[in-house]
């Protein structure tokens, strides 16, 4: 049962990941498109962090992976941020 969960969830990660990179192709805007990856990207790696703390239910895994997410949280908007401010002075 475990499996066909940690299967849901990554195939879900994907089926997010391809929607995006359609996104990617049919946004116009730069700032629509770092939007979109911003918030896709998150989505897509928590996902694929929970089906590995599923498939791995060990107390290291969970604090890797939380130090991971939580590293992606405070760093994709700041780079976002930094990326639209360059773009903007050009």
């Amino acid at each position: 049962m475990i499996d066909i969960i940690i299967g849901l969830l990554l195939v879900f990660s994907a089926v997010i990941s391809l929607i995006a990179g359609i996104g990617m192709l049919r946004l116009k805007d730069l700032f629509s498109r770092m939007h979109t990856l911003t918030k896709v990207s998150s989505l897509g790696l928590l996902l694929i962090l929970v089906a590995v703390n599923l498939y791995g239910l060990n107390l290291w895994v969970l604090l890797k992976t939380m130090l991971i997410f939580t590293a992606l949280i405070f760093l994709a908007p700041a780079a976002a941020y930094m990326l639209a401010k360059v773009s903007k002075n050009e």
